[in-house]
């Protein structure tokens, strides 16, 4: 997982962060997967297990856990 993947993941967990950023940074989370998708490379298992936990969160805002879950089963091998 690079810097940047990790960045945006501590992001969309933060409880500090407004809406529309956390849904940003979970925008541009699916497009690096698009493209290690488009580049067809494996999607990293971390970023998968960490969308699939925000999308059962109770915590998280609803648009972000449905976001999330959209893209676990995009991406999701």
């Amino acid at each position: 997982m690079t810097s940047e993947e990790k960045d945006l993941i501590n992001q969309i967990r933060s409880e500090d962060t407004e809406l529309r950023s956390r849904e940003n940074a979970l925008s541009r989370l699916g497009e690096i997967l698009e493209e290690s998708f488009i580049l067809d490379l494996l999607p990293s298992k971390d970023i998968i297990q960490t969308l699939d936990k925000i999308a059962a969160s109770r915590v998280a805002p609803t648009s972000v856990r449905r976001k999330a879950k959209a893209l676990v089963l995009t991406y999701k091998i």
